[in-house]
């Protein structure tokens, strides 16, 4: 049952004085905003040479002033890195310069900003992260409506931030409290049928404002490590859970305290780490097979994953009556095939998580972290086991090789044709290549000049044998592409 909306808090006004700059605006040159800061699902780079807050106010404004009607009404948030805050200002200028009414929650994780913008109906918003990259990075995520802003629209942002912004004035400021309606909402989903024992790593990034309050809420009293924010440094275990040997200090406590499982969280919320009771971290693709389990009781069918997931899960899946269908890697396209097949979970390899939910339809660690402990909650079997009556395949790590913009998508479409003649294929990302003993996948990056393969086997023997197949087809076209430039046109 879906709790009724709460009314939202009384907005408390902050006068600012006169926050739109007056002084005249010069055209920028494509050297002034560099055009590879825009990406593929956001704007990133490094603080000072690539992101500043004049940059950082233009793209607001512009992104106001461009992509909505006059007076939109937009929530702004940041994470915990020292230079958010200034960016948050200057964002906050070039949105009131474009005359929006500005919801600005603060410090946030980015879900909560997603969750405000739905639940307050908002036109969009925006938030100050660079999600898990390092300390010296930063950037914006940008929402229209209550979905993502990416691809095509972010380059037409970029294109249209070369010309001298419009300035609309009458902008108003707003401070709001999105974690007074997140809780009470988060909650209606969520139940332990008894407490569990838990070690969360919270990275001291922006979960730290809610992971420990929501387990608290549900009965739970998780052992925390590195949950004080410590300016955006991440000196705990840096900034991303999936990085290597980053679970370290959670896979030697998990064992030390002898809890059931244990989570860790990235720097802006949005991405689960998860490893056993045994201190063994489970692949992504996988972590979720508890909440699967019990989502195929209860007659679910569909479920998606980006081309990168394992048998394993698959067939898991499949052996008790479901489906799992495969996107393109990204979650714009994993929530639009959700949404075409009402799917109960979709999932991609990189610790994204998503639920067919009217309140949190997007990626929200903490939230799935919760749902997840609230099914070992309801388990006879630990989470070890759980994972084991999957079948087993052996999966490579991800491969990535230098292949020249120019050229790397028409080396992926000549590899498919020529695999789509000896194998079933799935075209859905690059090419995914279906053998009776594994699969092989390559896929041309969309934000660096890079092929990047994996593969799996069902056994060590086979999975090495089809990675070596795989890279010795890999260069062989690479280099006939190479020698043909005629037939790199795309």
């Amino acid at each position: 049952m879906i709790a009724p909306a709460e009314p939202a808090p009384t907005p408390r006004h902050r006068p600012r004085g006169t926050p739109v700059a007056q002084g005249r605006w010069y055209k920028l040159s494509a050297g002034d905003l560099p055009r590879h800061i825009f990406r593929a699902y956001d704007i990133r780079g490094t603080i000072g040479d690539e992101i500043t807050p004049e940059r950082v106010r233009l793209i607001a404004q512009v992104f106001a002033t461009r992509f909505f009607n006059p007076s939109p009404k937009l929530v702004l948030g940041r994470d915990l890195r020292e230079s958010s805050k200034a960016l948050a200002e200057a964002a906050m200028d070039g949105l009131l310069a474009a005359g929006a009414e500005v919801w600005d929650v603060g410090v946030a994780p980015s879900p909560l900003v997603y969750f405000a913008i739905g639940r307050w109906g908002a036109d969009g918003g925006l938030v100050i992260t660079a999600s898990h990259l390092p300390p010296d990075h930063n950037g914006l995520k940008l929402r229209l409506g209550d979905g993502p802003f990416y691809g095509d629209s972010l380059q037409e942002l970029y294109k249209a931030a070369l010309e001298p912004p419009q300035v609309r004035g009458g902008g108003r400021l707003v401070a709001r409290d999105v974690y007074a309606e997140y809780f009470p909402a988060a909650l209606t989903y969520l139940k332990l049928h008894r407490p569990v024992r838990l070690v969360l790593d919270l990275g001291n990034g922006a979960s730290c404002l809610t992971a420990p309050a929501l387990f608290e809420r549900l009965g739970c009293k998780p052992e925390i490590l590195f949950g004080e924010p410590d300016g955006g440094r991440f000196q705990g275990r840096g900034p991303d859970p999936l990085a290597e040997g980053a679970l370290r200090a959670l896979c030697e406590r998990v064992v030390q305290s002898g809890a059931e499982a244990g989570l860790a969280i990235d720097a802006d919320g949005d991405r689960l780490a998860v490893v056993d009771e045994k201190g063994s971290p489970i692949s992504a693709d996988r972590a979720l097979l508890p909440l699967i389990r019990e989502a195929l009781a209860q007659g679910e069918k569909h479920f998606v994953s980006d081309v990168r997931c394992s048998r394993s899960t698959i067939r898991y899946i499949e052996e008790r009556g479901g489906h799992l269908a495969m996107a393109k890697c990204g979650y714009p396209f994993i929530l639009d095939k959700m949404r075409k097949l009402s799917a109960a979970i979709g999932f991609e390899t990189t610790g994204h998580y998503y639920f067919r939910n009217p309140d949190i339809k997007f990626d929200d660690a903490v939230f799935a972290a919760a749902l997840l402990v609230g099914a070992l909650s309801r388990s006879q079997e630990p989470l070890s086991q759980i994972i084991a009556s999957a079948p087993q395949f052996c999966t490579s790590d991800e491969l990535r090789w230098h292949c020249d913009d120019a050229v790397k998508f028409k080396v992926v479409e000549r590899l498919t044709e020529e695999y789509a003649r000896e194998f079933e294929v799935i075209i859905e990302d690059g090419v995914r290549v279906e053998k009776p003993e594994g699969w092989a996948l390559v896929r041309a990056s969309n934000t660096a000049p890079e092929i990047t393969m994996r593969w799996e086997g069902d056994s060590p023997e086979s999975r090495d044998a089809i990675g070596q197949e795989l890279q010795q087809r890999v260069r062989r076209v690479m280099n006939e592409v190479a020698r043909n430039p005629q037939t790199t046109e795309h």
